[in-house]
């Protein structure tokens, strides 16, 4: 089972409500939802997930964002019962505790007796913690490489995304999370870019990859640039075709800039959909 990681940004929120309505999200897939705001849009991909009966978290104590509060807590604690909890202190053993858990830090967990543990708990590979703790064991791990200016990207154009698809059951593992087209650090906004980088995920052999298509500066707009990229795209012929990768060349077919939050919401599409067919086949 695959644990996508998401901290609730607009645009992934639709990527994940838009596969799910059009059946594209597997069943092998459970996206894991750390929200960061109270948004139409994790309203309605929480409702969208629970119509179309979805297995997916909402982790009930962000560690940013709008849900801080008391109030916070409360409003996410009525949206759903399918939550998730974040450790930031030693579990009491008499204490009500979510579906999922979800360890960030090693102190909290190490100074917990997991002997009665009967939860799924999501963890780094980190040694000290795969000694200590008991029960369903998911690993997460940072694998997406995110770099402060686009044009770094030039240095390192293409390369391997993950293979833990392909062992974490031999490794003892339940399942695998990572961050999709994202990284273990939280942000809300990247720098300005003078290039568009599109990162697109592709299979050679059972191997995942990952391209990123970097645009030339020197045109004048982001139409230009967006148009250029994804010429590229096209003719680049490892790429396997999904839905989300359409919506970007319907786009580009209508001479049109899409804005960077479709470019985003497509690529996370495209990831998941690959995923999920692999998966899906074995």
């Amino acid at each position: 089972m695959y644990y996508p990681y998401f901290r609730g940004k607009q645009f992934d929120l639709i990527a994940l409500r838009e596969l799910s309505e059009n059946g594209l999200l597997s069943r092998k897939i459970h996206p894991i939802i750390e929200p960061v705001k109270d948004s139409s849009a994790l309203r309605k991909t929480v409702l969208q997930f629970e119509k179309a009966q979805q297995s997916f978290t909402l982790i009930e104590n962000p560690q940013a964002g709008e849900f801080l509060t008391e109030d916070g807590y409360l409003r996410l604690h009525a949206m759903t019962t399918k939550r998730g909890q974040i450790l930031t202190q030693p579990l009491e053993p008499s204490a009500e505790q979510s579906g999922l858990l979800i360890l960030q830090q090693a102190k909290p967990a190490l100074e917990c007796d997991w002997s009665q543990n009967e939860k799924p708990v999501l963890l780094p590979l980190e040694f000290r913690l795969l000694q200590k703790v008991q029960g369903e064991l998911i690993l997460s791990e940072d694998v997406f490489t995110r770099l402060p200016r686009n044009r770094f990207y030039q240095e390192l154009p293409d390369e391997l995304f993950t293979n833990r698809h392909l062992n974490y059951q031999r490794s003892g593992f339940q399942g695998f999370s990572d961050f999709s087209l994202d990284s273990r650090i939280y942000y809300e906004k990247s720098f300005p870019s003078a290039e568009i980088c599109i990162h697109l995920v592709y299979f050679e052999g059972d191997e995942l990859r990952i391209h990123h298509f970097l645009s030339p500066e020197e045109l004048p707009t982001q139409k230009d640039k967006f148009l250029a990229v994804m010429e590229e795209i096209a003719n680049w012929q490892p790429l396997q075709k999904t839905h989300g990768l359409n919506l970007l060349m319907t786009a580009a077919a209508n001479g049109k800039f899409p804005g960077m939050g479709i470019i985003r919401k497509a690529s996370v599409m495209h990831h998941l959909e690959l995923m999920g067919d692999f998966l899906d086949s074995r």
